[in-house]
């Protein structure tokens, strides 16, 4: 009965292999790199002495130049990050700003929820109203080819009806 099984394990694996090798599946497609240039996107965690965690994570973020919208891709740290680490910057993603623009109008959305440890309690923190909006100049950006959005948290994080709440006190380095 075990070498039954074994058989049938083997030969459904040859199948797969020989039925994924049809129709030219092994060709690697590249991923297409949008126009324009590439800056990144980054969020640093600040004045974070209060917490031992800050958990958040970035549920949204738009690009426009001049009403237009602008290539952005995300990173997979932006669902995610500690923002008690005040040592780390973390990567949003970057965005594609066409050559003949002048400038970047940013804006941030968070998750619905996040959650905070301080010493001895722990608690949600509610991040809906929690956006983050400014413009950069380009002559700002190119400097480093990348934004970094510092949170100050002490400033940032009130204490509501079962929940701190998010209103954003940031500060934007280039």
């Amino acid at each position: 009965m075990k070498t039954k099984t074994k058989w049938m394990g083997w030969s459904s694996m040859f199948l797969a292999l020989t039925l994924g090798g049809c129709g030219g599946g092994d060709v690697v497609t590249p991923v297409d790199e949008p126009e324009g240039d590439r800056f990144e996107l980054r969020l640093l965690g600040q004045d974070a002495a209060l917490y031992e965690k800050v958990l958040l994570g970035v549920g949204r973020v738009e690009v426009t130049t001049k009403g237009v919208p602008v290539p952005f891709r995300y990173a997979p740290s932006a669902r995610s990050m500690d923002l008690a680490r005040t040592d780390h910057a973390y990567l949003l993603g970057a965005f594609y700003l066409p050559e003949d623009a002048r400038d970047a109008d940013i804006r941030v959305h968070f998750d619905d929820m996040g959650a905070f440890r301080e010493p001895g309690a722990t608690g949600l923190i509610n991040a809906r109203s929690g956006s983050i909006g400014f413009k950069t100049p380009r002559s700002e950006l190119e400097k480093r080819n990348h934004v970094v959005i510092q949170l100050h948290l002490s400033d940032s994080l009130f204490q509501a009806r079962g929940a701190r709440v998010l209103l954003p006190s940031t500060f934007v380095v280039h």
